[in-house]
Parts: C-alpha cells; sequence; structure tokens
C-alpha cells in the first residue's frame, strides 16, 4: 500500500477534481448523509479539517471518549467553527485552501515536517479517513458508485474495528468478529460474543454513522447484535435509513 501521504492527497486531488465539474447549483445540493450540509459545506469542512490540523487544533478529546454524548457535542461544536468561518466561500477559495493546507498535511504524514505539539497519534489516519467517509457522502449525492474498495476505506475499516474494541473493552463487552468477504477482524481481546458478515463498503459507512440500527441488524450475524449495534454510531445514533 502507498504511504498515507500519497494515499490521503489522491483522494483529495479525486474529491477536488470531482466537485470541480459540478454546476453552481450542484455545489449547493443537500448531501444526504450529512442532513444539513451541502456539497460545498462538505468541502468546506474537509479544507477545514487539514487546516486546523495543522495549526494544532484538533478535538483530541473526542478521540478519547469515541461515542460520549458530550464528546459528539464537541465535535458537532467544531465542525460547526469550520463551516461558520467558510461562510460564503466561493469553491475556488475552498480549493486553494485545501491545496495547500493537505499539501502540508501530507507532509507531516509522510514525517517530512513535525506535527504541531501534542497532536493525537492516530490524526494521520482520522483524517484520511474523514475525508473517504465524506468522499462517499458527495457520492451518495449524486448516485455515483466508485472506489469502495479504496485504500483510504481500507483504512478506515481497520481504524473504526480498533475503536470498537476499545469502547467494547470500556463497557465490559466481548468482542466482536467483523467479516469483510476476504477478511476478517476481531475487536476487542478474548473469546467473541458475536460476529457479524457484510461488504467492507457496508462496515466503512455503518461504523461512520451512515447507517440506521434496523440496517445494521439486518447485517449477518451470529450472535445478539443489540449490544454492539450503539457502538457503530461514534458521531450519535442515526435515525433515517441511507440506501447508497
Amino acid at each position: 500500500m502507498a504511504d498515507l501521504g500519497d494515499v490521503y492527497t489522491q483522494l483529495r486531488d479525486d474529491i477536488l477534481e470531482f466537485v470541480g465539474g459540478l454546476e453552481r447549483q450542484e455545489l449547493e445540493r443537500s448531501v444526504p448523509a450529512t442532513p444539513g450540509w451541502s456539497v460545498r459545506d462538505v468541502v468546506a469542512h474537509l479544507a477545514a479539517d487539514a487546516s486546523y490540523a495543522i495549526a494544532g487544533d484538533f478535538p483530541s478529546e473526542f478521540f478519547q471518549s469515541f461515542g460520549d454524548a458530550a464528546a459528539v457535542r464537541m465535535i458537532n461544536d467544531w465542525t460547526a467553527r469550520q463551516l461558520k468561518e467558510r461562510e460564503g466561500r466561493p469553491l475556488d477559495e475552498l480549493v486553494r485552501e485545501w491545496k495547500t493546507s493537505g499539501d502540508e498535511l501530507a507532509s507531516m504524514m509522510r514525517s517530512e515536517k513535525p506535527w504541531p505539539e501534542d497532536t493525537f497519534i492516530f490524526i494521520d489516519r482520522v483524517i484520511t479517513t474523514d475525508a473517504a467517509v465524506h468522499q462517499q457522502d458527495i457520492f451518495g449525492a449524486f448516485g455515483v458508485e466508485r472506489a469502495r474498495e479504496s485504500a483510504a476505506i481500507k483504512i478506515g475499516v481497520s481504524g473504526y474495528i480498533a475503536t470498537i474494541g476499545w469502547r467494547l473493552a470500556a463497557g465490559n463487552l466481548p468482542p466482536l468478529v467483523v467479516d469483510v468477504g476476504d477478511k476478517t477482524y476481531t475487536a476487542g481481546d478474548g473469546e467473541p460474543g458475536a460476529t457479524v458478515r457484510a461488504s467492507r463498503f457496508e462496515f466503512f459507512r455503518a461504523m461512520s454513522g451512515r447507517r440506521n440500527p434496523d440496517q445494521v441488524r439486518a447485517y449477518g450475524w451470529e450472535g445478539d447484535p443489540e449490544p454492539y449495534v450503539p457502538l457503530f454510531y461514534p458521531y450519535g445514533m442515526r435515525s433515517d435509513a441511507l440506501v447508497e
């Protein structure tokens, strides 16, 4: 697999190439995966992610309390600030920001430049995963099926399963086996309490909160899904079914 800086840069460039071909009204299209956000808002958020990270403004506390209600409020406030600061900015300005900040961020990912002091240890994977999530959010707004087995999605699934393992341990729940078809992961240590089967893409979307609980329950489960379903929602429970 290419180094993470290359994966992130390619992902950014692919997103910018796609949105660069959209009409102005298409940039204002609502994104079903992120209620209340337009396509332009998603791009603004991604540009801000990079700018904030290289400035040392990243809510590491959220990842230390992944899924906690207070942590969800904190991350929502943080992203709301990103959009407020970029409200009304045209796409070309957002593109310039992300190209500049994204290049510097990729250099940090490659250890060519130092990270700001006290940077969250997994920030490179978190930001790459977030960009991959939002790429699929944008694709979903236009009914596009693309890049569903990308390197970034594979990185994201591994990371999400690791965080589920942390939350299982905190909740004294037995491990969960995740079968994506060509690979099997185990979240947590010890004797598994359940196994769940679906495609890698489905898990990626579900573990980023892009599927509602009934959709998660409809995966192939061996064992009781109920103790595990809440762990699929790091950003709060989704009520509506998102079908892509």
